[in-house]
């Protein structure tokens, strides 16, 4: 496989099910070893703790400490996190009304894993960490796919605000919430199969044009 992401630029990443999509995401995160290639950031060879250091990662399931909302939104970020920045943050996510409503508020614990919360409370904690670290990549992964329609409007306007001038890598489960990225990648097997714009590739009339039409229809 060989991607390159240009400064800024908007990915999403689709495919069906066992098609490589997370493997892709999970070895830029670090958790596979590469056996062979390299990762290169500007030309030159960067290993996946310095890119650590660059990204934010939005995951499908969020897991939070059994600490408090401050505590779970500043972990984001190394050193000391003022309370205003963490309010900064999860204003931009749509979630400091909610929090604000809460007795506790900031204060408040979210239980083991963050079980006190909804999964579309937990998801924007996990945005709210993506705007506190301020980084120039973000990863998405499939981050929207387990919400009802409402909750994963108001995380898509959190995304979408929060996608700024970064670079976006996005695995997108629902292509509807890819109508506003650069370039989509369609994967398969493990490889990349086809690659372009939205209507491009409906144009190609190939596997993301299946994969459209199929959603369309309410298949999947």
């Amino acid at each position: 496989i060989n991607i390159c992401v240009a400064k800024n630029e908007k990915i999403g990443i689709v495919g069906k099910s066992g098609s490589g999509k997370s493997t892709l995401i999970k070895i830029l995160l670090g958790f596979y070893e590469l056996d062979e290639g390299e990762l290169l950031l500007d030309g030159v060879h960067i290993d996946t703790d310095e890119l650590s250091q660059l990204y934010a990662y939005v995951p499908q399931d969020t897991t939070l400490f059994q600490e408090s909302i401050y505590y779970n939104i500043a972990y984001a970020r190394k050193g000391e996190v003022s309370l205003d920045e963490v309010k900064q943050a999860a204003q931009k996510a749509y979630i400091s009304e909610f929090i604000d409503s809460l007795p506790n508020g900031y204060d408040t614990m979210v239980g083991e894993r963050g079980v006190k919360l909804s999964l579309g409370q937990r998801q924007r904690i996990a945005i709210a960490r993506a705007f506190l670290k301020k980084s120039d990549l973000l990863i998405l992964d499939e981050a929207t796919s387990s919400l009802d329609s409402r909750t994963e409007s108001y995380v898509q306007e959190s995304f979408e605000k929060l996608w700024g001038e970064k670079s976006v890598i996005a695995i997108a489960h629902r292509l509807s919430t890819l109508n506003n990225v650069d370039r989509i990648i369609v994967m398969s097997k493990g490889r990349i199969v086809e690659q372009g714009t939205k209507d491009e590739l409906l144009a190609l009339n190939g596997q993301f044009a299946d994969l459209w039409n199929h959603q369309r229809k309410g298949m999947i």
